[in-house]
């Protein structure tokens, strides 16, 4: 495995300088160099296509405070190895400014084997792999009738990373990326505009055919769309707004919010919200998902990834916690959040999308940025679609708002899989009980 070079001219100068100062107590750093190549196209012709490359090293010192540990860090390229005794001196001084309650870094441990790296991606192919992709995507984005091609950006590359500390970790890992940007037109009484951004590890992950057949259905429906009916009723969440929508989950759940104080969850009692209606919800952070964006063979401190389950049937089992709030809750680590996991349901996406009335199913919001703590969020619906009485109607505009612990209550989840790079679960979730307020 190709690592970062431990013959740095940067580390070695920061290694020296650390070795010299004495007011520095503890140090991690992490070097990361990448290869990659970027393609644009404007319209289907080729705008620009070039290579891209660099390394860079985060050094974080840790000074004692007092009965606190500070900490600062400090960010250099390759070139700054002659800088390197200022960056240190710069970094202690603003440590030596604060601090918080003292924890120890991770020492060497087992490491996971994750897949994470895609050998179609690498420094060799990566060239190859984007001017398929390039070609794919010219072909789809030309086959749909009243849309036009906009423009594309694609980016393929790998990375590798060195992390040691103080305490004597070493540990190295490379991993592979693949970004595709679509944007096309609409024509219609009302052109539209519809872009889609997909990351994956993996090339095969990457469905042209799907990504820009999704894109171009949803800019020619966004023609004719109209503004949903106000009222409540079924709202079906599409898989790719899960991530955003479970943050306040997340945030709950962290040793950090735990120690702190702020979250609402206690270990081993039910979320709060109101009482079961649906199906039970479970939930995991997986950092050994295979090809996942947020998988890790080590975390940003050093602990290995592993699969954790967060919440068992509804009730909190566990916090996901970092090597510091790990050491603060007297704990094992689970290292930092990982790709979200959901089980699947029993009820095929299209049964959940028909029923009594009207359900509302949003493949994208505006934005979704619920409140961290309590859980409240209100978004505006970019792309959806209505359901009622067998006739599927397009919808822009309005909103969905309500509280995810209450809607979790009385969720129903489907039973296909998708796998949506740091998601793993329902193709869509249902919610009863959320409102739309639109026309």
């Amino acid at each position: 495995m190709t690592t970062t070079s431990p013959t740095s001219p940067t580390v070695e100068a920061l290694r020296k300088e650390l070795a010299r100062n004495k007011r520095v107590h503890a140090w991690q750093l992490r070097s990361t160099r990448h290869v990659g190549s970027q393609t644009y196209l404007v319209k289907t012709q080729l705008e620009s296509e070039r290579q891209t490359s660099g390394e860079t090293h985060e050094l974080t010192v840790f000074v004692k405070n007092g009965e606190l540990l500070g900490r600062a860090t400090a960010t250099l390229d390759d070139q700054s190895a002659a800088a390197a005794e200022r960056r240190i001196d710069e970094s202690v001084y603003m440590a030596g400014l604060g601090g918080d309650a003292p924890w120890t870094l991770p020492t060497a441990d087992q490491w996971p084997e994750v897949q994470i790296f895609d050998p179609a991606l690498s420094a060799a192919q990566a060239r190859a792999t984007s001017r398929a992709v390039a070609d794919a995507w010219r072909a789809e984005a030309a086959a749909h009738p009243g849309v036009r091609p906009s423009s594309m950006e694609l980016f393929c590359g790998e990375e590798w990373t060195t992390l040691e500390n103080s305490a004597g970790l070493v540990a190295h890992g490379s991993a592979t990326r693949i970004s595709l940007l679509t944007l096309l037109l609409g024509e219609g009484s009302k052109p539209s505009e519809r872009y889609s951004w997909v990351e994956r590890r993996r090339a095969s992950d990457l469905d042209v055919k799907d990504i820009v057949g999704r894109a171009a259905e949803e800019a020619r429906d966004l023609t004719r769309a109209v503004v949903p009916p106000s009222g409540q009723y079924g709202v079906i969440i599409d898989a790719d707004e899960i991530v955003g929508l479970m943050a306040p989950i997340e945030t709950n759940a962290s040793g950090e919010g735990l120690y702190q104080k702020s979250s609402r969850f206690e270990v081993g009692k039910p979320l709060p919200g109101e009482a079961a209606k649906g199906e039970s919800f479970n939930m995991y952070s997986n950092a050994i998902a295979p090809y996942g964006l947020t998988s890790y063979v080590f975390d940003g401190n050093g602990v290995a990834g592993r699969r954790v389950q967060i919440v068992k049937d509804g009730v909190f089992t566990q916090p996901w916690a970092t090597k510091q709030f790990a050491d603060y809750l007297h704990m094992t680590p689970t290292g930092g959040f990982a790709n979200l996991e959901i089980p699947t349901g029993n009820t095929p996406l299209e049964t959940l999308k028909n029923g009594d009335g009207k359900v509302l199913y949003v493949r994208s919001f505006s934005w979704l940025t619920p409140d961290q703590q309590r859980g409240n969020f209100s978004s505006e619906v970019r792309v959806g679609y209505l359901y009622e009485k067998g006739v599927r109607t397009p919808i822009k505009g309005g909103s969905v708002s309500g509280s995810v612990f209450s809607a979790l209550g009385a969720a129903h989840y489907a039973k296909e899989q998708v796998f949506r790079g740091d998601y793993l679960g329902p193709e869509g979730i249902r919610f009863d009980g959320l409102t739309v307020s639109g026309a």
